[in-house]
């Protein structure tokens, strides 16, 4: 089973998934690992700079995630801005923060470790991980280096039985099925900004949706266990 798995420390001159806005590969300061990292200069001039990873390949389970970066004064500056580290699931159509960290200071080496609980990154959907920096003032570089992102190939053992229903047909016109309904408590249905578009609690096999648009939502299926499963739909 395909999942999240990278190990990028742009040692390689080229680095897959990554999409780079003003930082770079190189070697001129060197990284908190190995000779290459990506480098941005923030300045008056260079205000801000952004490094995205996307993948489609998420099992919907835990994904733990960390990278590296330094901060180096240029040109006798100082270091005063920020780096925000977030996610998408939708393509980078709207972001969710991780994480912001102040640059006020040389920083030497640090990393940055965040986890995104199982369900947050719904199975196949178009996640990105971006790491943008802002400039607020002063002359100073940011170096990035030893991205890794694991997510484990299958859900946590707690959502096992969960999985054992299907959700059929995926794509869909306006009906879908449950092939195990009578465990079901309720089903929720949101578009890819979050927003709920339909809430079902007295759960048949057969669930009629004339009224949402094509496009993709995420179905969250409560069980009366009390587990719960999340992945995507597709209306057709």
């Amino acid at each position: 089973t395909a999942q999240i798995n990278v190990n990028q420390g742009f040692e390689n001159t080229t680095y897959p998934g990554f999409t780079n806005v003003s930082f770079f590969r190189s070697s001129v300061i060197s990284p908190c690992v190995g000779t290459y990292g990506l480098y941005r200069n923030f300045w008056s001039g260079g205000m801000v700079g952004s490094t995205t990873f996307a993948s489609t390949a998420s099992t919907g389970a835990k994904l733990d995630l960390s990278f590296r970066y330094k901060t180096h004064i240029y040109n006798n500056g100082s270091v005063n801005g920020t780096l925000k580290v977030e996610y998408s699931i939708d393509g980078g159509a709207t972001y969710q923060a991780i994480q912001t960290i102040n640059l006020t200071s040389v920083v030497a080496c640090s990393t940055v470790s965040a986890s995104l609980p199982q369900g947050t990154v719904p199975a196949g959907s178009d996640f990105r991980l971006r790491v943008a920096g802002q400039w607020i003032s002063g002359d100073y570089n940011v170096i990035l280096d030893d991205f890794v992102i694991a997510q484990s190939a299958t859900l946590a053992v707690a959502d096992a039985g969960a999985k054992e229903t299907a959700v059929y047909p995926n794509p869909f016109k306006e009906v879908i099925y449950l092939d195990n309904a009578d465990a079901v408590k309720s089903i929720t249905i949101s578009d890819f900004s979050g927003r709920t578009v339909k809430t079902v609690v007295n759960v048949s096999r057969e669930i009629r949706l004339p009224e949402l648009q094509r496009g993709n939502y995420i179905i969250n299926i409560a069980y009366k266990d009390g587990s719960k499963k999340q992945t995507k739909l597709i209306k057709d």
